[in-house]
């Protein structure tokens, strides 16, 4: 049996989670390529080297240019779930809220699918806009809640 193909608007979700995957994956990358560029690895493939007439170091340019290939990828693809995401901009709209960040407009319309998740909406001199936001359980209980801002380390400024 075929597997149906959801909208767009019910896989807000995914392509969010496909969004955080990719977030990790690059950060991971991102610290093997530091690795492997360090002083001190660079340093311990010279000693090696030197002293053996290894060819082993010359295999590491070979790892590094792929894991700097791997990251261009990564950010290809991060760019084509965005894309898609923000393909249809009344996707991240929020009701009485014009120019809505996109991160936090994001946020919202990935959760407003569930009736469970309330929000609210407003303005701060300091900080821009903030959310705050209660997700509640089948039962009643309070799932999740938060808030967000659109600058949350402005305060420090001042």
């Amino acid at each position: 049996m075929p597997q149906e193909i959801k909208p767009k608007r019910t896989a807000l979700r995914e392509f969010s989670q496909l969004l955080r995957i990719q977030e990790r994956l690059l950060s991971m990358l991102q610290e093997i390529l530091d690795e492997l560029g360090a002083p001190t690895t660079l340093s311990l493939l010279r000693e090696l080297r030197n002293r053996t007439g290894s060819t082993a170091p010359e295999s590491f340019g070979r790892i590094t240019n792929s894991v700097e290939t791997a990251i261009r990828e990564l950010k290809v693809f991060e760019s084509e779930i965005q894309s898609e995401l923000l393909d249809d901009p009344s996707q991240v709209s929020v009701e009485g809220v014009n120019n809505l960040p996109a991160p936090l407009a994001r946020f919202l319309a990935e959760r407003t699918q569930n009736e469970r998740f309330f929000y609210e909406v407003r303005q701060d001199p300091v900080r821009g806009w903030v959310i705050s936001w209660k997700e509640y359980a089948a039962e009643g209980i309070v799932r999740g809640f938060g808030q967000f801002y659109e600058r949350p380390y402005a305060w420090l400024d001042e």
